[in-house]
């Protein structure tokens, strides 16, 4: 059992107010940046609680791209840790990244404002995941790195899961490519 959390909790709630049917008609129809807004922005501002805005953001992120990625069938391991390194998340799993680790995306969502905790993080991950492309980092802020970065936001949320979409495809991990629900 996953821990609750004002967060989850809220993008949760704000998921079940849109409707899965909705959510899924959005993702059908590659409306990215409307469900952005939808979700992402409208949970953001609804959360009351004193959290630091980048751990906001990116624990915000990084439920909502969870949701997406179950809701996708985007085969995704969350919250591992491998070798004394937190991963945030795998595409698609821990196994495939020890066996090859070029059929495998390493999602690092930042919390923290702190560049030097950062580069730390990013050098963690690469003692795991050696290509620099492979490592996908998801930003409230701009940050100049050699890895592939995604800011929060519409346009950059949209090329995102199309570039995850793609992978997926390329590498195919995604054989069925339809949604875990009928619409």
């Amino acid at each position: 059992m996953s821990e609750s959390s004002p967060i989850k909790d809220a993008l949760y709630s704000k998921i079940s107010v849109i409707g899965q049917e909705s959510i899924h008609n959005l993702l059908l129809g590659k409306k990215y940046s409307e469900l952005f807004s939808m979700t992402y922005e409208n949970v953001l501002k609804s959360i009351k609680e004193k959290i630091d805005e980048n751990e906001k953001a990116g624990t915000l992120m990084e439920s909502l791209t969870h949701y997406l990625f179950t809701e996708m069938l985007i085969p995704s391991q969350r919250k591992i840790s491998y070798g004394n390194i937190e991963l945030d998340m795998i595409i698609p799993n821990l196994v495939e990244l020890k066996k090859n680790s070029d059929n495998s995306i390493l999602i690092f969502f930042v919390k923290s404002s702190n560049n030097n905790i950062i580069k730390q993080r990013i050098q963690a991950v690469k003692k795991i995941q050696k290509t620099d492309k492979n490592i996908w980092v998801i930003s409230k802020d701009e940050i100049n790195i050699s890895q592939k970065v995604y800011k929060i936001e519409k346009e950059s949320f949209s090329r995102f899961l199309d570039d995850i979409q793609n992978f997926t495809e390329l590498k195919n991990m995604n054989k069925l490519n339809i949604f875990k629900s009928k619409i």
